[in-house]
C-alpha cells in the first residue's frame, strides 16, 4: 500500500469493529512551534491597521474543513467537539482517525501516536477482510509519526547547523534516538508487506542515517547507493543562520534580500504563510550580524504571506514589497495581498488600499516589472483558478503618483489557470519584458509584450514555441544560462497524488530513464533566437525530477555563469527529500554539488534568495524551510559561501532616472579576458525566480578578470539608452546612475559573520 493512501478505503473495515478507551484530550501534549509575540514600538498605521483587520476577518471566514493543508489547530478543535459528543462506536472510530491526522499536522505528534496505536493495537488481534493492508495503513501513520517525533526532539529542539541535511553527518546524528528507532520498526514492517513501496524505501534510509546506521544497517534491497550522495569535491557551505540569530523557526514562505534602509548592506524581509506569523524584519548591523527591527517597523501585526517581491514601486529610492496571500485555498483563499511601503524611516505602511491594488483571488506569485518602459515598476499578479472558481491573473500599471490602475484583460492576459509561478525577461531582445507563467493544472504559457502603441498589449506565444511543458509545473525563472545575449527559460516539474517527492526521487534511483517520471523533470529551455525554445535538461545533467517549491539562481563560484538551488518538497510528511543546488559549468553542463557543498536539507525548501550578505564578494543563500501545516516547522537556513571570492567579482548597483529608480530589467553586459580569452557575462537586474527573493544589487561573478575591459548598461526606458564604461576595475562595490558618466565607488567594506552573543528571537 502507498503511504499516501487515504484513511477512506479503510472506511469499510472499520464500521464493522469498535475501538474504545481512546480519550482525545491534548492538554499535556503541546505543538513544537510557540509563535513569536512582539511588542509594538512603533504603532501600525490606520490603513495598516485596516489591513491587518481585514486579512484578520477573511482568515477567520474561511471553513476550516473545506481548506487544505492549513488551520489544524481549528480542525482539531472541530474533532475533539464532535469526539465528545459521540457515542463509541463505528462512526466515532472514522472520526478519532481524521482526528489523529490531524493532530500530527498541528504539532501534537505524541498524541497522534496515542491514537494511531490504539487503532493498530486494536486491530491487531481482530479477523477481517483487508487485515493486512489496514494494519499497514496503521504501520505506516507509525512510522511517519515517530519520524516526526525525532526531527522535533532532535532537529528542532537540539538544532545545530547540520540538522536534517543530508546525508546526516555525525553531528546531526540524533541523541534521542527514540522516534527513528521505533520508526524503523514500523518502516520495515511496512516493506514486509510492500517491499516495493518507494517512499517507505526512503524514509527507511533517512531514519537509519539520523542514527548513524547507513549505509551499513539499511537492507541492501531498500538502500539509496551510496555513490548517489558523492561530494565531487565541492567545498562545504556552513549554516550560520542560527549563529546570526535569524534561523526564523515558522512554516513556508517568503524572502526578500535586499537593502531596504538604504545603508548598501542586505537586508532580510521573511514571512511565514499561517495567518498568526508575523512579518519578520532583519536589518544588517553592519558588523557581520542581524539586528531584528520588527518592533519598530510599524508592520507589528502584519501577518501571512507564502510568497514576497519586492521593489520601489514609488521611485523614491526605498526599496517597498508585496505581501501574496490565498494559495492553495481555492474558493476560500479571498485573502487580501498587502502592498507594503517603505516609508524611508525604518518604518513601514500597507498602502494597498490607497494604491487601488486591493485584492482577494488566491495566489502565490507575482512580478514587478516596467512593462510599458514609462520608468515606474508595474505588478503582474498571476491567480489560481480551479473548478471551485475562476480569478484572472491581473496587471497592475503604475500611474505615477503612488496608484495603479488593473488592465489584466485589456492588455490580453485572459487565460486562467492554476498558476504557481511567473517571471519576466525579454526573450525576444526588442527591450520589453514580456511574460512566462508556470501553471500546475495545464500548459505553461508564454505572453509577450507587444509593446505600447496601443497601449500595453499582450500576445499569447504559439505552441510552436515549445515551452508549454510540464503540465503539472512549479517554480520558474527566466535567465541567460549559456551568457549568449538570449535569455533562457527554466521550468520545475512538481509532484502530484499519484506519486509524491519520495516517490518519484526512489523511482529515479533505481531507474533514472523511467518514463513515467517524465512530468516530474524540469525543463531548461534554451532561447533559439527565433522565437522558439529547445528542451536540453537532460543533456545540460538536470534531467533528475525535481519536486521544487522554492528556489532561485546566482553564481555560487563567481566563474560569470549562473547556477540554481531547487527547494523541494510538498506538504505531507513524507515528503523530506533533499534540496539541490546545481553549478553551472561553462553553460555547457550543470554538476550537481548537492552533497559537497552541504545543501541538501530534507526540510521543506521554500522561497531563496541569493544575495552577498557580507558584502565579502561572493552570494550567500537564505532559503525559507518549514511545511504547510502548522506543526512543519524548521528554522530557516543561512549558507555562507566560502569560496566565490576566490574568483574576480563586482557588485553594482544601478539608479534608474528615465528608468525606474531601481532598475529593475536593466540589461549588463561586461565583456572581460580570460588568459588571452575574451567573453561576455549577461546580467539583468531583478529578484530572480518565481519563488524567491534575490538582492537587487548585481552581483557578477568575473571569473579570473583582471578588469572589466567594457561594462554596459542597457536602461529599461523606451529609448533603451546605453551607459558604457571600459577598463573597469574589479572586487569592489559601484553605483552606476542612468544619465552619468563616472562610476561611484561604494564606501563599503566586508565584514566578517559574528555570532550572536545575546538573546534573540
Amino acid at each position: 500500500m502507498s503511504a499516501r493512501t487515504s484513511w477512506g478505503i479503510l472506511k469499510s473495515v472499520v464500521i464493522l469493529l469498535i475501538l474504545s478507551n481512546c480519550n482525545p484530550a491534548v492538554e499535556d501534549d503541546q505543538p513544537a512551534r510557540t509563535r513569536v509575540q512582539y511588542r509594538a514600538k512603533v504603532q501600525p498605521e490606520a490603513s495598516t491597521l485596516e489591513m491587518i483587520k481585514r486579512v484578520k476577518a477573511a482568515a477567520t471566514a474561511i471553513d476550516a474543513q473545506e481548506a487544505r493543508y492549513i488551520l489544524n489547530q481549528k480542525k482539531v478543535d472541530f474533532f475533539e467537539q464532535q469526539l465528545d459528543e459521540m457515542e463509541v462506536g463505528a462512526d466515532r472510530n472514522l472520526v478519532l482517525y481524521d482526528y489523529g491526522i490531524e493532530l500530527l499536522r498541528a504539532g501534537y505528534t505524541e498524541k497522534a501516536i496515542e491514537v494511531f496505536t490504539n487503532f493498530h493495537d486494536f486491530f491487531t488481534d481482530k479477523i477481517f477482510l483487508d487485515k493486512q493492508k489496514t494494519l499497514t495503513e496503521f504501520k505506516t501513520q507509525l512510522g511517519v509519526s515517530y519520524l516526526r517525533m525525532a526531527e522535533q526532539q532532535n532537529c528542532l529542539e537540539n538544532h545545530n547547523n547540520e540538522s536534517c541535511i543530508i546525508p546526516i553527518s555525525e553531528k546531526a546524528q540524533h541523541i534521542n534516538t527514540e522516534g527513528s528507532t521505533k520508526a524503523i520498526e514500523y518502516l520495515e514492517a511496512c516493506l514486509e508487506v510492500n517491499p516495493f513501496d518507494y517512499e517507505i524505501q526512503y524514509l527507511l534510509n533517512i531514519a537509519y542515517m539520523t542514527l548513524g546506521g547507513y549505509p551499513d544497517q539499511v537492507p541492501e534491497e531498500f538502500l539509496i547507493p551510496e555513490s548517489y550522495f558523492e561530494t565531487n569535491g565541492f567545498s562545504k557551505f556552513p549554516d550560520v543562520a542560527m549563529d546570526l540569530g535569524v534561523d526564523v523557526n515558522e512554516m513556508s514562505g517568503g524572502i526578500c534580500l535586499d537593502d531596504f534602509n538604504g545603508d548598501g548592506l542586505l537586508d532580510i524581509m521573511v514571512s511565514s504563510w499561517g495567518f498568526e506569523d508575523q512579518i519578520r524584519y532583519y536589518e544588517n548591523d553592519t558588523q557581520g550580524g542581524f539586528t531584528d527591527k520588527t518592533a519598530e517597523t510599524g508592520l507589528v501585526g502584519v501577518t501571512g504571506g507564502l510568497n514576497l517581491k519586492h521593489a520601489d514601486f514609488n521611485n523614491d529610492g526605498f526599496l517597498d514589497f508585496i505581501i501574496l496571500r490565498g494559495a492553495w485555498l481555492e474558493d476560500q483563499g479571498k485573502i487580501p495581498n498587502s502592498l507594503i511601503r517603505n516609508n524611508g524611516d525604518g518604518t513601514f505602511t500597507d498602502v494597498t488600499i490607497a494604491a487601488g491594488i486591493y485584492s482577494e483571488r488566491p495566489t502565490q506569485t507575482a512580478i514587478w516589472a516596467d512593462f510599458n518602459l514609462d520608468g515606474w515598476v508595474d505588478i503582474f499578479i498571476a491567480n489560481e483558478s480551479t473548478d471551485k472558481g475562476a480569478n484572472t491573473c491581473e496587471l497592475f500599471v503604475n500611474q505615477k503618483d503612488g496608484t495603479f490602475s488593473e488592465i489584466g484583460k485589456a492588455s490580453g492576459l485572459t487565460e486562467t489557470g492554476f498558476f504557481k509561478g511567473v517571471d519576466v525577461g525579454d526573450l525576444n531582445n526588442d527591450g520589453y519584458p514580456d511574460l512566462y507563467l508556470s501553471n500546475f493544472s495545464g500548459k505553461n504559457l508564454l505572453y509577450l509584450n507587444r509593446g505600447v502603441e496601443n497601449g500595453i498589449s499582450f500576445q499569447l506565444a504559439s505552441d510552436s514555441a515549445g515551452v508549454a511543458d510540464p503540465l503539472e509545473s512549479f517554480s520558474t525563472w527566466i535567465f541567460d544560462y549559456n551568457n549568449d545575449g538570449l535569455d533562457d527559460i527554466f521550468v520545475s516539474g512538481y509532484s502530484n497524488a499519484e506519486k509524491s517527492p519520495a516517490n518519484i526521487f526512489m523511482a529515479n534511483i533505481r531507474n533514472p530513464y523511467d518514463p513515467r517520471l517524465e512530468d516530474h523533470r524540469p525543463r531548461l529551455y534554451r532561447n533559439n533566437g527565433d522565437g522558439t525554445f529547445t528542451n536540453i535538461a537532460k543533456e545540460s545533467g538536470i534531467g533528475e525530477p525535481l519536486t521544487t517549491m522554492g528556489c532561485n539562481y546566482g553564481d555560487l563560484d563567481n566563474d560569470g555563469f549562473l547556477d540554481f538551488y531547487a527547494a523541494t518538497g510538498d506538504p505531507s510528511f513524507l515528503s523530506i527529500v533533499p534540496n539541490k543546488m546545481y553549478r553551472n559549468q561553462g553553460g555547457e553542463t550543470f554538476e550537481d554539488v548537492t552533497f559537497g557543498g552541504g545543501f541538501g536539507h530534507i526540510q521543506k525548501g521554500h522561497a531563496v534568495g541569493f544575495g552577498d550578505l557580507d558584502m565579502d564578494g561572493d552570494q550567500d543563500i537564505y532559503a525559507v524551510m518549514g511545511g504547510a501545516y502548522e506543526g512543519d516547522n524548521f528554522q530557516n537556513v543561512l549558507f555562507e559561501n566560502p569560496i566565490g571570492n576566490q574568483n574576480s567579482w563586482i557588485n553594482i548597483r544601478l539608479e534608474g532616472s528615465t528608468s525606474n529608480r531601481s532598475a529593475i530589467g536593466a540589461k549588463i553586459i561586461a565583456t572581460v579576458t580570460e588568459e588571452g580569452n575574451t567573453r561576455k557575462i549577461y546580467h539583468t537586474v531583478g529578484s530572480g525566480a518565481s519563488f524567491g527573493g534575490n538582492s537587487l544589487l548585481a552581483e557578477l561573478g568575473l571569473g579570473k578578470a583582471e578588469q572589466i575591459d567594457q561594462l554596459e548598461v542597457i536602461w529599461p526606458n523606451a529609448s533603451r539608452s546605453v551607459s558604457t564604461f571600459t577598463s573597469v576595475d574589479i572586487n569592489r562595490v559601484i553605483k552606476i546612475k542612468e544619465g552619468e558618466g563616472d562610476i561611484i565607488p561604494m564606501e563599503l567594506s566586508p565584514v566578517t559573520f559574528q555570532k550572536m552573543d545575546h538573546q534573540h528571537h
